[in-house]
């Protein structure tokens, strides 16, 4: 069942809005219309706006790398700040969900992207820091902050990669299950640390993986 129609079936709407996620000013904004919009108070927060490009490192445009790491890193931090301060006006205790990668913690094989990766590791120490700064704030409600690593994932953005048979075989072999994920896979775990049965837990990072990272 599509978003729309799950949506619809339960009463409720879905709204979309564009923005470009490193423009802080903008992202405020568009936090502050979405909660008037809501019928009822902010109390989770999932960011996965990312991007990857791929080259030796050795000639990797600086450029390039200062654009990954904004979008991925940089975005993930203006998306919190702005729905923090959301929760801030309620006063009411909020979970936060940051889609970081596998590749925060390894290398990918065979598709050299060192400012993807690094982008993603910083996505996990935010995701700590934050914790830290917000679940014992006397100046905040309590909001939990966590990370969820995925493997490799079968989108539009990943496509021309898994199309490329050396590719395809290096990256199945190191993984667990021998194939790819759909993005639906990741839906529970979400869901789980949104939700009050992961009350007691934040500051970590969930690696749903296929096993990769333990290979």
């Amino acid at each position: 069942m599509g978003l729309k129609n799950l949506a619809e079936s339960n009463g409720a709407q879905i709204l979309y809005y564009s923005c470009d996620i490193t423009d802080e000013a903008t992202v405020g904004l568009l936090f502050e219309e979405a909660a008037e919009q809501a019928r009822f108070p902010v109390r989770g927060l999932v960011t996965c706006a990312g991007i990857t490009r791929v080259g030796p490192s050795i000639k990797f445009p600086l450029a390039e790398a200062r654009r990954v790491i904004d979008i991925n890193l940089v975005g993930t931090l203006a998306a919190a700040q702005a729905a923090a301060r959301i929760v801030e006006k309620q006063a009411l205790p909020a979970s936060f969900v940051f889609i970081a990668s596998m590749s925060g913690h390894i290398i990918n094989k065979g598709a050299p992207n060192a400012a993807y990766c690094v982008s993603k590791a910083g996505v996990h120490q935010l995701a700590r820091n934050l914790a830290y700064e917000w679940g014992g704030s006397p100046e905040l409600p309590c909001i939990r902050v966590n990370s969820i690593s995925p493997g490799y994932i079968k989108t539009k953005m990943t496509q021309s990669y898994i199309e490329q048979a050396d590719l395809e075989k290096i990256w199945l072999e190191d993984s667990m299950l021998k194939r790819f994920s759909e993005p639906e896979e990741y839906r529970g775990t979400i869901v789980y640390m949104l939700s009050d049965a992961s009350s007691y837990m934040t500051g970590s990072d969930v690696r749903v993986d296929g096993g990769h990272t333990a290979c």
